[in-house]
């Protein structure tokens, strides 16, 4: 079986022997073929991903000499010509990479129905599949290796080794500190330990670390977690481990995990969980054939991937309206920008890898989601490209004509979504959305 791997210094292994790529060059140019496999590469993103701005003269003819030379190494029915690029055809568990993302993404879904244990040891399985830092090209991976961290500390603190994951914490936010969701996790595992006024001292210092470097206060959820200390919530505490493992807890979680989970870079959720609709009260119960129960925890999920594109799309208009207010620089507007988009790709990859039942609705609704969501995140790019332009307050600028077609095919897509979505979801007791919310 031919191999793959990413997850570290590039290695191919075609028929049980080692592939040999020197050239950089050519070593990226099969990075990049693997980042998007079973899809065509145009060949000007090619050149734009090889060289930049600075392209040679020849770079066409220079790509196609580094297709032919991948050609012969790696055979020529898995690297093959298509207009107006080259596709890479890889087979599934023939790329470290998705074995790793399967890994994280079930680990996950058992983080969020409460089975810390069992998610982390998914998690440490799948930290161990990487070898190194990547390829220069395949930099953006390291990203995806920091949340599958970040995911197995969170699930140590949540399985009751809170004083085994502090050193590791405290370790990651030395290293990481204006990330703020190891702050959150540090807070907790501190406060979890007895260790109370070493949570709150770690809010106050990351409040001035914030405020200084960035001129904005920590996230609503560092500020909900200080609170809920203060208040000395309950829902602070660990809940007892259920002995069935096959029982979701019967209590939803408040304010706190709800904010944790929504941080993940691609969290998931189960029908086990019980949920509530808008006004608080208990879902209808639910149906009681095979394919309407895979139906609700479709539903189910997709309502949990919009509460997060709802964090995502809130965070977006704050920074945008601090660009406009001056509020914000549009250097620092652009850059926090950057992390929305970070984890709302993440929610794109997991939205990607969504279990969709046979059923014409549920295929419909997860394919305009997911043109919509595609729709509205290009959308911020657009805005964070304009922001990286300007050197001062944007007050009374106009963005791009191209930003203003962009949010109105996103908002005509969120409604064909929502067309098709809402009636589903009222079918199960779930609330109804609108546009703008997400």
């Amino acid at each position: 079986m031919d191999e793959f791997r990413l997850l570290g210094p590039l290695e191919a292994v075609v028929d049980g022997t080692p592939v040999q790529l020197a050239a950089a060059k050519q070593r990226a140019l099969l990075a990049l073929l693997l980042l998007n496999r079973n899809h065509v590469l145009s060949t000007e993103r090619l050149i734009d991903e090889l060289w930049g701005e600075d392209p040679p003269a020849q770079a066409t003819k220079t790509v196609q000499v580094y297709v032919s030379q991948l050609r012969k190494a790696l055979g020529a029915e898995r690297l093959v010509t298509r207009p107006p690029g080259y596709l890479l055809r890889v087979e599934p568990g023939e790329l470290d990479l998705e074995r790793f993302e399967q890994l994280t993404a079930a680990a996950r879904t058992k983080l969020a129905a409460g089975d810390a244990r069992a998610a982390g040891g998914e998690l440490q399985e799948a930290l161990a599949l990487w070898r190194g830092p990547p390829e220069d090209v395949a930099s953006r991976l390291e990203e995806l290796r920091l949340n599958a961290h970040e995911d197995w500390l969170h699930a140590l603190v949540e399985s009751g080794d809170s004083t085994a994951a502090i050193p590791q914490l405290e370790e990651l936010v030395a290293r990481e500190p204006l990330r703020e969701r190891p702050r959150q996790l540090l807070m907790l595992a501190l406060y979890r330990s007895g260790r109370q006024a070493d949570a709150l001292e770690l809010f106050r210092r990351s409040r001035e670390l914030f405020v200084d470097e960035l001129g904005i206060e920590p996230g609503p959820e560092l500020r909900e977690l200080q609170q809920a200390m203060l208040r000395q919530d309950t829902d602070l505490r660990l809940e007892p481990v259920r002995r069935d493992a096959a029982t979701a807890p019967t209590r939803r979680r408040r304010w706190w995990v709800v904010a944790v989970l929504v941080a993940l870079a691609a969290a998931g959720v189960t029908a086990a969980l019980l949920v509530r609709d808008g006004n608080g009260k208990n879902a209808a119960p639910p149906p009681s054939t095979k394919s309407d129960t895979r139906l609700r925890s479709f539903v189910y999920t997709l309502e949990n991937f919009l509460q997060q594109s709802h964090e995502g799309r809130a965070e977006a208009t704050r920074v945008l309206a601090g660009a406009f207010d001056c509020s914000l620089s549009p250097q620092v507007a652009a850059a926090q920008l950057d992390g929305v988009q970070e984890n709302r790709q993440s929610l794109l990859e997991q939205l990607a890898a969504l279990q969709v039942p046979d059923n014409d609705e549920a295929v419909r609704v997860s394919d305009l989601f997911q043109k919509a969501s595609h729709a509205s995140i290009a959308a911020d790019w657009i805005y964070r490209d304009w922001l990286r332009t300007k050197t001062g307050c944007v007050r009374g600028s106009k963005p791009p004509a191209t930003a203003g077609r962009a949010d109105a095919r996103a908002t005509s897509l969120k409604a064909r979504f929502l067309a098709a979505f809402n009636p589903l979801a009222s079918r199960f007791g779930r609330r109804v959305w609108r546009a703008a919310q997400f």
